[in-house]
């Protein structure tokens, strides 16, 4: 800033407005009022008393006067700003229409309802080229906006001014105004997510717009029970649905796009090396940015070379748009599963309990294949939270040896609490059914079957006999009840001879330089001696091939994974909780100079399997960061993206003899027909029968979960079917020849 006053830098102004800004969100309000007033002083005394950038320093201060409470001087400041906006750029610009929009919302903050909505929908026509009704109770359609960050901001303060509106006049038609006003924001938030084609910007979109759901389902669960009116109960769900996994859906779409869309085979491996590519720039990069010592030289070449991939992938996405129109039209479909679809794929022994969470309420969706509840708790969400917490930390820990009975009194209860919050509510209706669960926040951190149905004896320490809630229903998870029920089943085998392609590496000598994360390091990558065992016990089960130890390579899987029915992964995983695309399954490691021995999220998400379940008996694979609107971010997600539909995880450090012990059992369960669901259920309740005091802790048997389709991977009922039918006619075909023969005889 020096620099700038001895020169008489015109741009100074910039400066001052800068550090203004910064003493702002400091909450250095005197410092930051000093520096507001410098850099309008100094643009005016320049004799650009009309300058477009002294609008946005108007502006700035306003903002910043409402923010002090100093309401007098607001309205001024704003007005100064729209006619320097206005005199310079006339009424149909962004400049102009956010001004307004300022206005609309310091109106509304005031409850003056009436004028905010006006300045809203003035900022609504200053912000749209081919829109002009000044009508208060008017939206442009969703064809006419180019979705953008700006109209959706408008468009959701006029929907919550809507809504205070409605709670001073009590007009159910003001209220309703305010849905489908939110309704709208939805609308241009699904294709603002589909013009991303980075990942990164899908799910920062997610975590920005998850309160915009939560608002819209809030709003619609009060009109059904103003009106009675089933269609908002219905719209509740579908706003719940879009809330969850929607960067995976829209990913899910894109996929099914190419696969139906027409576009040529070979364009579909273009496009797919393309990403493969891009995602290896990406790595490289954040690879080399997190060394003490980085080589800028090497990071500015890759970016180069990762813009001009991404310059290129983005040109692909448009030719497929124009040159092949039905997959334009499947990759921006953007509906829900219908209610009707979805209860028509209930079986009457399912029971669909999906959740949505506000920092004040829990709204719980419960579906069955003949009925459709909604039911509001009010709830203190940092209650809830710690209660999540303290369930989760007592499942995470291995250090229970000493086992105090203060330890178990806190677990016991909060897993009781959590079981009244969640589950006790609907207890009648989930009597004697499976339990499909979608979780919403934190609470996808916590295997639901570890809730506890009766409040524990504190008295003596007992985990094998407390009340479990898997022991009295089978349990499964899914993303959303859209991505668990509009995508096909898997469907089954006759036999048990279907392949299964088995990994277990060896962790002999491993090389600490790979554990760049402090969670890995923390963990070390020590060797697995059971799981070798865990394979060699699911080969005798069913038939497939195992590769261990030294043949437990990262490129034989990615040479192999192809061709197998199941696939089963016993090995380590390097947690990335801060970028949780680059967590990594960790194969042996070899002296391979093009694959590493990592296979990290990103590449799975760019690899396709034709697998109808993938059982990841590694650690962690189902945990990772959590983020608002998406869930948590897994590797076991990467699977789904890569077209596996269903998906066994684990939601923490798994111990390897038990691990073994669970995933032998399971797969002789499956063996016999059962659902997936059911099998890991009755795995881990034969477990519990033997344990010891110690081993039957949650920690052991609780870690892993079925996610995504359940069906069983054998139909033996058809099975045998079959063979009686075809042992009915070889008996039928018999009698007619020996008939013919004794007709010949008589004859």
């Amino acid at each position: 800033m020096l620099i700038k006053q001895k020169t008489n830098d015109k741009t100074i102004s910039t400066t001052l407005n800068g550090i203004a800004n910064c003493y702002r969100s400091l909450k250095e309000y005197d410092y930051a009022n000093l520096y507001y007033q410098q850099s309008i002083n100094n643009l005016k005394s320049n004799g650009d008393s009309n300058h477009y950038y002294l609008g946005d320093l108007y502006l700035n201060y306003g903002i910043f006067q409402n923010e002090i409470k100093n309401t007098d001087e607001v309205l001024k400041y704003f007005d100064l700003a729209y006619n320097v906006y206005l005199n310079n750029f006339g009424t149909k610009h962004p400049d102009v229409a956010n001004c307004l929009m300022n206005i609309g919302e310091f109106y509304g903050d005031q409850k003056k309802n009436i004028t905010s909505l006006d300045y809203y929908q003035k900022a609504i026509i200053s912000e749209l080229d081919y829109f002009s009704d000044s009508t208060i109770y008017s939206n442009p359609d969703v064809n006419e906006i180019e979705p953008q960050i700006s109209i959706l901001s408008i468009l959701k303060g006029k929907a919550n001014v809507l809504k205070q509106l409605y709670d001073e006049n009590r007009k159910v038609s003001d209220l309703d105004f305010s849905l489908k006003t939110y309704d709208l924001c939805l609308n241009i938030i699904d294709k603002i997510r589909i013009g991303y084609q980075d990942e990164q910007s899908k799910f920062a979109l997610s975590q920005n717009e998850k309160d915009t759901y939560t608002v819209a389902i809030e709003i619609a669960v009060q009109l059904y029970g103003l009106t009675k009116d089933i269609n908002y109960k219905e719209r509740a769900f579908k706003y719940a649905e879009r809330s969850k996994a929607a960067s995976l859906m829209s990913s899910l779409n894109d996929i099914n796009a190419k696969n139906i869309g027409g576009i040529p085979v070979e364009l579909q491996e273009e496009e797919q090396q393309l990403r493969k590519d891009i995602a290896s720039y990406r790595e490289k990069i954040y690879e080399e940015r997190k060394k003490i010592k980085s080589d800028r030289d090497k990071i500015s070449e890759w970016q180069g070379k990762l813009f001009q991939l991404n310059e290129s992938y983005n040109q692909m996405v448009l030719r497929f748009e124009k040159d092949y129109p039905k997959y334009y039209e499947l990759k921006y479909k953007n509906s829900t599963i219908e209610m009707s679809e979805l209860q028509s794929k209930l079986s009457s022994n399912d029971i669909l309990i999906e959740y949505s969470i506000s920092d004040s309420s829990l709204f719980t969706f419960i579906i069955t294949s003949d009925s459709f509840e909604i039911t509001k708790q009010e709830i203190n969400s940092d209650s809830l939270d710690f209660q999540i917490e303290e369930v989760r930390s007592a499942l995470k820990t291995n250090d229970f040896a000493e086992n105090s009975s203060e330890y178990y009194q806190r677990y016991t209860k909060s897993a009781f609490n959590l079981y009244q919050t969640f589950i006790a509510p609907h207890s009648k209706q989930i009597q004697n059914k499976k339990l499909i669960i979608v979780p919403d926040g934190k609470m996808a951190y916590v295997p639901f079957g570890v809730l506890i149905r009766h409040e524990a004896d504190t008295n003596r320490m007992n985990y094998r006999d407390l009340d479990y809630l898997i022991k009295s229903n089978t349990i499964t998870y899914q993303n959303s009840a859209t991505i668990g029920f509009s995508i096909e089943p898997a469907g089954f085998s006759f036999t048990t001879s279907k392949s299964v392609l088995a990994f277990a590496p060896s962790y002999n000598g491993i090389d600490d330089s790979i554990l760049y994360t402090e969670r890995a390091y923390r963990d070390k990558l020590y060797p697995l001696p059971y799981t070798k065992e865990e394979v060699n016990n699911i080969s005798n089960v069913m038939e497939g091939d195992l590769y261990l130890d030294e043949l437990a390579t990262e490129q034989n899987f990615k040479d192999h994974a192809n061709g197998y029915d199941v696939l089963h992964l016993a090995m380590h995983t390097i947690i990335d909780d801060e970028n949780p695309m680059y967590s990594k399954l960790v194969f042996t490691q070899t002296n391979d100079t093009v694959q590493d021995g990592l296979l990290n999220t990103h590449e799975i998400y760019n690899m396709n399997f034709n697998a109808r379940m993938v059982v990841l008996s590694a650690c962690n694979t189902g945990d990772g960061k959590l983020l608002k609107g998406e869930g948590v971010m897994s590797l076991a997600r990467g699977f789904f993206y890569a077209g596996c539909p269903s998906i066994i995880m684990t939601l923490w450090t798994v111990e390897d003899q038990t691990g073994s012990n669970l995933m032998t059992n399971f797969y002789s369960y499956l063996s016999k027909g059962l659902d997936k669901d059911e099998s890991l259920r009755q795995a881990k309740l034969k477990y519990l029968e033997t344990a010891d005091p110690l081993k039957s802790h949650p920690y052991f048997w609780s870690g892993y979960v079925t996610m995504g389709d359940v069906q069983p991977l054998y139909d033996f009922d058809l099975k045998n079917n079959l063979v009686y039918m075809g042992l009915g006619g070889l008996v039928l075909l018999v009698l007619v020849v020996f008939r013919r023969r004794i007709k010949r005889k008589v004859a």
